[in-house]
């Protein structure tokens, strides 16, 4: 199935905070904040690469008065240190299924964008019993056909901010990413303040982990109902191999078929942080999901 929104300018925002966590707490590799009331269907959100849980500040705010919402911190993003041990993918999906069932959360909405919806797209494969539904955004989908091709990309990818110093770091970022994954230069600039907390090595670490990966074998595993939501830019995706929003939608919509109940929704007129560049679009969008109780 595939609806589409677009046409509108992009309008963009980064929310500050407006609602305070009413705990914190680690549970494996993962830092966890907890928002809103113990009732409702419960929410993880997942950040970005190089992002914590501000990324989400904007939709905890309008979710909190009626759901209970856990905010995912990944180590080495926002002021955390980084983790010292492998197989970073595997294990966030593992502390994810312990988040799961230590709180005992009865099938959770689990949300996560780009690097954050690849991570719920491989718990949903790994731990298909155990969320209610996924919804990525722009998360999940392999960056090349084969092994060779997406090592090579992740390598060429993560080699500016292996073991560099903050003031390379911070450039490395603007020059590489943010300028091209978000609309409004005001925006990247607020982007830039928070992101600059996270360590430049960890961030090459997460990017080569995540971009190596073909979760496309299993997708069939995934038993709940799975959305992608995926902006799309005639700015920036003919140079990341998608020429038209005709295009990127044919190539999503091929991938998403091998999900038993995959999902595909389109926003036009905005670029990766499409809830960063309309912010009103792309939360009406989740919240319409989030009421369905399903992605």
């Amino acid at each position: 199935m595939l609806c589409a929104f677009g046409g509108s300018p992009a309008r963009a925002e980064v929310a500050s905070r407006t609602v305070a966590p009413v705990e914190s707490f680690d549970v494996g590799m993962l830092r966890v904040e907890r928002f809103g009331a113990a009732r409702g269907v419960p929410l993880i959100f997942i950040p970005a690469l190089y992002c914590g849980s501000w990324q989400w500040n904007r939709e905890i705010a309008a979710l909190a008065p009626a759901h209970d919402i856990y905010a995912v911190t990944l180590p080495g993003f926002d002021g955390r240190p980084r983790d010292r041990g492998t197989d970073l993918m595997n294990r966030a999906a593992s502390a994810l299924s312990a988040l799961v069932r230590t709180r005992r959360l009865h099938h959770p909405i689990v949300i996560g964008h780009s690097l954050g919806g690849t991570l719920a797209v491989l718990f949903a494969r790994q731990y298909p019993e155990e969320p209610g539904a996924i919804v990525a955004v722009e998360g999940g989908y392999p960056v090349a056909a084969t092994q060779a091709q997406r090592d090579r990309i992740a390598a060429a990818a993560s080699k500016p901010y292996y073991g560099v110093d903050e003031a390379t770091f911070a450039r490395a970022l603007r020059t590489n990413q943010l300028q091209y994954v978000i609309s409004s230069k005001s925006d990247v600039e607020a982007v830039s303040r928070y992101a600059d907390r996270s360590d430049p090595t960890a961030v090459a670490l997460w990017l080569r982990a995540a971009l190596s990966l073909d979760l496309t074998p299993g997708l069939h595993d995934i038993r709940v109902p799975f959305t992608e939501i995926v902006p799309f830019s005639e700015a920036i995706d003919p140079y990341n191999g998608f020429a038209t929003f005709r295009a990127k939608r044919s190539a999503y919509t091929a991938w998403l078929a091998r999900a038993p109940h995959g999902h595909l929704i389109m926003i036009d007129d905005s670029r990766h942080f499409v809830m960063f560049d309309q912010p009103a679009v792309f939360d009406a969008v989740l919240f319409a999901i989030i009421a369905n109780g399903r992605s």
